[in-house]
């Protein structure tokens, strides 16, 4: 069985059944769903390895990701591969462990051909070698904006992000806020801290330098920063941390120290990963649209395989703070009653 009987049974040309193999849009629904029935029907499998040499399209694309710790990243992969999938690709995920020699491996197969494009979240890589990458081949960022105007990325607003957490802080009466950052000096990492003390600066409370930690993200960086935080003279009361893990470490210590999250001290983590919901408390967050990114991402890697001259996009999605059990609600506004008598 090939592809002249898969058309002579569905009773098109062989162009079409091509056309309806790779996914491509200009084939009518009805014709779609024939060559669809017929190929069920018959079990035919493309040979797609015969494909990709004639078209010179390996018909893959490659997600470089920093760890697996994270499980953001396993929501942005899913969204990859799924768009990925829907337009006539599979998925290669690759583990660098932010190791600027072992991206540069991986992104050889961009060289070889083996994959038509790549996709990488933060990497050790330096940005200059990022650009002569992105220059000749297809390739986006997902997760952190880059410096540079040519590399085509996804993400969320790290600095309104940050200003959000501070704000909400400050309207439900704090004035002590403490930053749990991460500490490698990442784009997104600069920015959540930048968000900070903008909003900081807007309510006019003091920076105070004690209050900012870096570290690791897991939960044991999470708890010894919270521990460094709480020993101080003057703790803060509300603590905000730039992933759910070290939210959840930071909690860890509150609890095994005689503090109640969200009672005696509020706290915010970062990604509104399946983390948050698992700690008791549940924890508070700033969710990133993981799924969505991802199926983004894609969509600016397809548009850069089909046209490597298409214009550069870089956009920002929207973030969402959601409130669990580790932060007090807003303070509810009071509305002047009507006047007796009053017909409104």
């Amino acid at each position: 069985m090939n592809i002249k009987d898969i058309a002579l049974l569905a009773e098109t040309s062989v162009a079409t059944v091509s056309r309806v193999i790779n996914n491509e849009d200009n084939v009518s629904p009805e014709t779609k769903r024939r060559v669809l029935e017929v190929i069920e029907a018959t079990g035919y499998q493309p040979n797609m390895v015969g494909r990709a040499l004639r078209s010179q399209k390996s018909r893959k694309v490659l997600v470089l990701l920093p760890s697996i710790a994270n499980p953001f990243y396993s929501r942005v992969l899913e969204g990859v591969e799924n768009r990925a999938r829907s337009r006539g690709y599979d998925t290669i995920a690759c583990i660098a462990h932010r190791d600027a020699a072992v991206e540069a491996q991986y992104l050889d197969l961009l060289k070889t051909k083996q994959v038509d494009g790549a996709i990488s979240f933060t990497i050790a890589m330096s940005e200059e070698k990022l650009q002569l990458i992105s220059k000749d081949y297809p390739y986006v960022q997902c997760g952190a904006r880059t410096h540079s105007p040519n590399i085509p990325c996804v993400c969320i607003d790290n600095v309104a992000a940050a200003r959000e957490v501070v704000s909400y802080f400050f309207q439900t009466g704090h004035s002590r806020i403490a930053f749990i950052n991460g500490a490698f000096s990442r784009t997104y990492e600069v920015e959540r801290e930048q968000g900070y003390r903008e909003a900081l600066t807007a309510h006019e409370l003091p920076f105070r330098k004690e209050y900012i930690c870096c570290c690791d993200y897991d939960v044991m960086g999470g708890y010894y920063a919270c521990e460094k935080l709480m020993t101080l003279s003057e703790p803060p009361t509300a603590l905000f941390t730039s992933s759910d893990k070290t939210a959840a470490g930071a909690c860890k210590y509150l609890l095994t120290h005689g503090k109640l999250p969200g009672k005696d001290v509020d706290v915010i983590g970062f990604d509104g990963t399946f983390l948050s919901d698992m700690c008791t408390p549940a924890i508070s967050s700033v969710k990133q649209p993981g799924y969505d990114m991802g199926k983004t991402a894609f969509d600016l890697l397809y548009e850069r395989i089909a046209d490597p001259q298409s214009v550069v996009k870089r956009i920002t999605m929207l973030h969402t703070l959601v409130h669990k059990e580790t932060t007090h609600p807003l303070p509810k506004v009071k509305t002047k009653s009507a006047p007796k008598g009053d017909p409104t």
